[in-house]
């Protein structure tokens, strides 16, 4: 019975990097489904991870929650994008990811900011495109940031 609950915990910790490119998969909750079904069902009792692990978790958490909305608000900026225009890039993925997944969350959004920013900030198509590019620099370099961050929470997991 061991063998299979290591081999569950595996499955969610793969799920849970899947999750970084397929939004509907819940990366962190199944990260932290890997760590309570180690903990509850297990470790031997009172012999479970300790409080700075979960202290560490719940920090590192946040920043995933926070990598997709930070990179796309600062990418777009960067590019030169109004908050409008992150706005539709958050949009984009969302729809992308249910009307044409998996390929929507990259193409919807960069139509999204460049429809925006010429549409309704009026700017000039070279612009709007320059923008629209800073959208996929935003998702990609989230999903780097994401990786990381899920690498460093599994690593500390097998360690503590």
């Amino acid at each position: 019975m061991e063998i299979v609950l290591w081999i569950i915990i595996g499955l969610l910790f793969a799920l849970s990097l899947a999750g970084i490119f397929i939004p509907v998969l819940p990366d962190t909750i199944l990260l932290w489904a890997g760590f309570l079904l180690y903990h509850f069902v297990l470790a031997e009792p009172g012999a479970g991870l300790p409080a700075s692990f979960w202290w560490g978790m719940a920090v590192l958490s946040v920043l995933l929650y926070g990598a997709d909305l930070m990179t796309n608000l600062y990418f777009v900026k960067k590019y030169g994008g109004s908050k409008l225009s992150s706005l539709g890039a958050i949009a984009g993925i969302i729809l992308g990811l249910f009307l044409f997944p998996p390929f929507g969350m990259l193409i919807l959004p960069f139509l999204f900011v460049i429809g925006i920013e010429m549409l309704v900030q009026k700017q000039s198509p070279e612009k709007a495109f320059k923008v629209g590019i800073g959208s996929l620099v935003a998702f990609l370099s989230s999903a780097v940031v994401k990786l990381i961050l899920q690498v460093i929470m599994i690593i500390w997991f097998f360690l503590a």
